[in-house]
């Protein structure tokens, strides 16, 4: 329940700095604002100044800004007018190019919404925690695997790879991003394999679940115990801390992969040999199983720690910078994989999973203190913010980018759309936003059953 009000609470903010960016550009192009609302649903409190209302309301989803004359559209429609009226003061009363800058405030809010807290980010400094850069091929481990990439290149147990296409890989997280952002493309890895190094290609297959490219490995987890989950199976056993496992039933294991494998015929329990202090201890691990046969042992491996230190006022805004465009092109690149035959259902997130991923992020990060907390919620809600920001100016009726569209056909043409006209374009608008919306809906609902 807290992460879900956390994620509600955090979408709301990211709808809200939406809507006083058109609030701000309307003011300016004196277009009044008869109402700003922060949230839905009832009115709580209502003060007027000036000419505009400001409202607290029940429902902590965003809020709204109505401006004058937003309504003489559908007025026009129904008494058959061949131009939507055009009061002083009202939106419709505005030049095109003042209702272009209006629709185009809100997606610029967002915009900058996102590189002010990708700059704090990098002010206030942050650390993350992720596995070293050797892996795992699958396909050793997985038959299915066997025609990935990773096989095909022959890849081995414990490679390390330090660079994709020239990126300097330090950790598995930097591999991620060097290969989940290029799907279909073909990556040069150098590897180091023992003593050599070796030089190869591969191909990122694009993952149509995720949109993203992989290469078919998994992390080489050394089985170091991070946590014991207190009440679990795991501090059951009496497993400690710093424990290195070294056997399961007999039999040597080295990483998280051999360790799980070892529990797929799903032992009730099995004997492990933990090194500790370099002693070997020998323990009974119970291991339950969830509905969808999943293994809970209560135990978590040991990862390492990336600190990224703070930044300088003027650095941290440059890198502020060069992370928000960064952000705009991946998430350009992920728009246009949706057409590449990705999965539609699970690709396209709804404000349900969305508001439930904020909260998990918010949760993980507040459990390791206050700053890690705001770090990782700023800079996954800069991501939406970006996602917002082109999705918003795509030239769709309805969306900010159609208005700015209708606005500069009206500008060259120097003559405004007739009614009907608008109401044509718009009923398309309507029509592709009904089937983005379904898709969400069914991957919210794909998610909850899940």
């Amino acid at each position: 329940m807290l992460k879900t009000l956390i994620g509600l609470l955090a979408l709301g903010i990211v709808v809200i700095v939406h809507e006083l960016g058109h609030f701000i550009a309307a003011r300016l192009s004196k277009v009044d604002v008869e109402s700003f609302s922060i949230g839905w649903g009832p009115v709580l409190f209502r003060k007027k100044i000036g000419r505009t209302e400001y409202r607290l309301s029940a429902l902590p989803l965003g809020g709204y800004c109505g401006m004058k004359g937003e309504h003489a559209f559908q007025e026009a429609l129904e008494k058959g007018l061949t131009d939507i009226p055009r009061e002083k003061g009202s939106f419709f009363g505005a030049s095109a190019l003042a209702r272009a800058f209006i629709a185009l405030a809100g997606p610029l809010a967002n915009l900058a919404f996102a590189f002010v807290a990708l700059a704090l980010v990098h002010g206030i400094g942050f650390s993350y925690d992720t596995y070293d850069n050797r892996v795992i091929p699958a396909y050793l481990y997985d038959a299915a695997a066997a025609d990935t990439p990773a096989a095909r290149a022959g890849l081995l147990e414990g490679d390390r790879i330090l660079s994709v296409s020239g990126k300097q890989i330090d950790t598995y997280s930097d591999l991620l991003d060097a290969v989940g952002t290029r799907p279909n493309e073909s990556l040069d890895l150098v590897i180091e394999r023992g003593e050599s190094r070796v030089a190869i290609s591969v191909k990122a297959n694009l993952d149509k679940k995720s949109g993203t490219g992989k290469i078919g490995v998994y992390p080489y987890v050394p089985l170091v115990v991070g946590e014991v989950v207190p009440g679990s199976p795991a501090e059951a056993a009496e497993l400690k801390a710093g424990d290195l496992v070294v056997s399961v039933d007999g039999k040597p294991v080295a990483h998280s992969v051999a360790f799980s494998r070892a529990l797929d015929a799903k032992p009730e329990q099995v004997s492990l040999v933990v090194v500790r202090n370099g002693i070997e201890v020998a323990s009974t691990l119970v291991v339950l199983y969830e509905k969808d046969g999943v293994p809970r042992t209560g135990l978590s491996w040991r990862p390492i720690t990336v600190h990224s230190p703070k930044l300088s006022f003027s650095e941290s805004l440059r890198k502020g910078a060069t992370e928000t465009v960064r952000m705009i092109t991946l998430t350009a690149k992920s728009v246009g994989l949706l057409f590449k035959g990705v999965d539609l259902g699970e690709a396209v997130s709804g404000p349900l999973r969305i508001t439930q991923m904020i909260g998990d992020v918010a949760q993980t990060g507040f459990s390791r203190g206050i700053l890690q907390g705001f770090v990782g919620t700023a800079e996954f809600l800069s991501i939406i913010c970006v996602s917002l920001f082109l999705m918003n100016l795509l030239p769709i009726p309805i969306l900010d980018g159609g208005t700015v569209l209708i606005s500069f056909v009206e500008i060259v043409t120097r003559r405004r759309l007739r009614p009907k006209t608008l109401y044509y374009v718009q009923f398309v608008g309507v029509a592709f936003i009904a089937c983005v919306f379904v898709l969400a809906l069914v991957g919210d609902i794909r998610f909850l059953m899940k």
